[in-house]
């Protein structure tokens, strides 16, 4: 049997987190749920999570920010959904995000993009 893929999300607005763990466990997945950037470092590090949904907008450090450092460091393939409220999302793309994800999102769309994403990188 395939163990469940493990996915991080990291995003400081509680109520959506809380939701996304509940639809992402009901379809299968283990997750884990950090509140700001430097936390989802620490996370990633320890648990080694098979994607990170990202959050642009967080405390102690911005998304963006934990993105540059994953794809400098060892976490170069590492998919990563950057969800993000604000304009221009390509500039994630070609920051090394796999997909970029507008909030607020349709979860249909976020589902689809872990699937894709998860693909990619078996």
């Amino acid at each position: 049997m395939n163990m469940p893929a493990t996915i991080l999300i990291a995003d400081d607005e509680q109520p959506i987190t809380e939701f996304v763990r509940e639809v992402l466990v009901d379809e299968g997945y283990s997750v884990r749920i950090v509140h700001d950037g430097a936390s989802a470092l620490l996370a990633i590090e320890s648990y080694q999570p098979d994607l990170v949904i990202l959050d642009v907008a967080m405390p102690v450090m911005t998304g963006d920010e934990v993105l540059r450092r994953l794809r400098a460091g060892r976490f170069r393939t590492l998919p990563v959904i950057m969800a993000t409220a604000g304009m221009h999302p390509q500039r994630f793309l070609n920051e090394g995000a796999t997909a970029t994800l507008a909030k607020p999102f349709d979860i249909d769309e976020l589902l689809t993009l872990i699937s894709q994403s998860l693909r990619l990188r078996r």
